[in-house]
């Protein structure tokens, strides 16, 4: 078993190669060291004229060509012999006596054409891993290459697989979220609040509609800021309740975590970029289930109701819009996330039937 384990491991047969060719210079190198040392040996006998010592050196002479002939010829006897005496219990032994560059290259390009196979079949991420690692085996240049364009493929139909997923299960998500009773609120309540259980709610007419940045938006600010914005921007005037869209639980702001951050209005460069290093104020994001947050971002300081941990019902009031953090202006960053990534808040929200 451990003889085939190493048969199936390309890197044992790579050091086996090695240890081979190490083999055989010594092979070569020592019985000639040997044999020129019986040389000189044969020489200075001759010039001492000493008989004792020309005996001694006879037989240091004859000690030495007999270890030449054990390092040398003996090891190529007993390799002969083998292939001729060829038995089937010698079988294992054949991947690592054959073990030769060329052999080595055939075999890592034949496990890694099964591995693609595989993966081919399967499309699983864990599948394409195997077979990225089986085609690093593979040092032939052209073979490479070839392997290199078939993985290539086969990953952008698993990519391809994992976003037809994770859009069903968006579409799933959304379908449920919409199909529901209450349905998504507007995230600014009216400008009148209700107190039950000791908690504030704002569920008439929202104060704010007027969105300033659409999802996606690529305006000058979000230009200034990078591009691109995964979210809604409504124009909040300083003061107006922030409220849950959705009943659902609080993740952030935690214990502790600041919610005094100041108002400011941040201005453009000369070359039209926003130097704010990402800060986006007193913030607060719930957790709905089902892989599904909202975040409410730029609340004015000190206003923010709820903390981590806290279960908030659709309408509660969480903050007052403000524009804390990298804000121009007074206004609520409406954000949801499903899974991780960030969609369009008016897929679920609408100004128009803000209370479904």
């Amino acid at each position: 078993m451990l003889i085939l384990g190493i048969c199936d491991n390309i890197d044992a047969l790579k050091a086996i190669r090695i240890v081979r060719i190490v083999i055989t210079i010594i092979k070569i190198i020592v019985p000639i060291l040997l044999i020129v040392s019986c040389a000189i040996s044969a020489v200075k006998a001759e010039i001492s004229n000493d008989k004792e010592l020309t005996s001694k050196m006879a037989k240091e002479w004859l000690r030495k060509m007999v270890a030449a002939a054990i390092i040398f010829f003996v090891p190529t006897m007993v390799g002969l012999i083998s292939k001729l005496s060829y038995v089937e219990y010698m079988e294992p032994f054949n991947c690592i006596r054959n073990a030769t560059t060329e052999s080595i290259n055939k075999m890592a390009a034949n496990q890694a054409v099964e591995a693609l196979e595989v993966v081919e079949n399967t499309l699983h991420r864990s599948d394409l891993y195997n077979a990225r690692v089986a085609i690093s085996n593979v040092d032939d240049v052209e073979t490479y290459n070839e392997l290199a364009k078939r993985f290539k493929n086969v990953e952008g139909k698993i990519k391809k697989k994992e976003e037809e997923k994770r859009q069903k299960l968006e579409e799933d998500v959304t379908e449920g979220i919409v199909g529901s009773n209450t349905g998504w609120w507007w995230p600014v309540g009216s400008k009148e609040t209700t107190t039950v259980n000791g908690l504030s709610f704002a569920t008439g007419k929202p104060s704010a509609t007027s969105i300033t940045a659409y999802f996606g938006g690529n305006d000058s600010v979000h230009q200034g800021l990078g591009g691109g914005h995964g979210a809604i921007d409504i124009g909040a005037s300083r003061g107006s309740n922030v409220i849950a869209s959705k009943s659902g639980t609080v993740t952030y702001p935690t214990k502790g975590a600041r919610i005094d951050y100041a108002e400011q209005a941040i201005r453009p460069d000369s070359n039209g970029k926003y130097n704010c290093s990402g800060l986006v104020g007193n913030y607060v994001i719930i957790d709905h289930g089902n892989g599904i947050k909202t975040t409410y971002k730029h609340l004015y300081k000190n206003t923010i109701t709820v903390r981590a941990g806290d279960h908030v019902e659709q309408g509660q009031v969480i903050g007052l819009s403000g524009s804390s953090g990298c804000s121009t202006g007074p206004h609520l960053h409406f954000q949801i996330e499903i899974n991780g990534k960030r969609v369009d808040p008016l897929k679920y929200v609408s100004s128009s039937n803000p209370r479904p």
